[in-house]
């Protein structure tokens, strides 16, 4: 789990803000966090874990992206702003990913949908977008293997992306 908030204000991805979850805990609550994360840092033999970073990073790469993009016409080109919508299916869809996936690189789209892209070297890339409309489009290359497609999305990855993304790491 996240242990960063995110939540948005007004109807156009702007303005956003950022408040830590801790928020609102007392002292005997962080104590207890700051334990539990001391003894597990012990098991793995590292005092330098960290807990829900690449999520975080991933939510706050999502919220700059939607910042920056969320004005008609932000690259100079016409391109459409990122809406509501869109920022919410793509924040839905981060924290739906399994945890052996890392996490990709977040762009946006001049269609106005927000993508989501995956290297692993020369030849493999797996790349998904979501515009808000319940629909997932995809397109990967797997060592000169060439899939595209669609699939509907409501609260769960579907198994064609799950399996791509597999693919990719395999």
């Amino acid at each position: 789990m996240s242990n960063l908030a995110i939540q948005s204000i007004g109807s156009d991805c702007s303005p956003f803000w950022i408040r830590p979850s801790s928020e609102g805990f007392g002292d005997s609550s962080r104590k207890i966090v700051k334990g539990i994360k001391r003894e597990i840092a012990q098991m793995w033999g590292s005092e330098s874990i960290t807990f829900g970073r690449p999520l975080d990073d991933a939510l706050i790469s999502l919220l700059e992206v939607c910042r920056e993009c969320s004005q008609s016409d932000w690259d100079g080109y016409g391109a459409a702003a990122i809406s509501e919508d869109a920022y919410e299916e793509a924040k839905k869809i981060i924290n739906l990913l399994p945890s052996s996936i890392r996490m990709p690189e977040i762009t946006a789209e001049p269609t106005g949908e927000i993508g989501f892209e995956w290297h692993k070297g020369k030849g493999q890339v797996f790349v998904i977008s979501v515009g808000g409309k319940h629909r997932i489009t995809y397109a990967g290359i797997f060592s000169g293997n060439k899939v595209h497609g669609s699939e509907y999305f409501e609260d769960t990855l579907p198994l064609a992306i799950i399996q791509h993304l597999r693919r990719l790491y395999s």
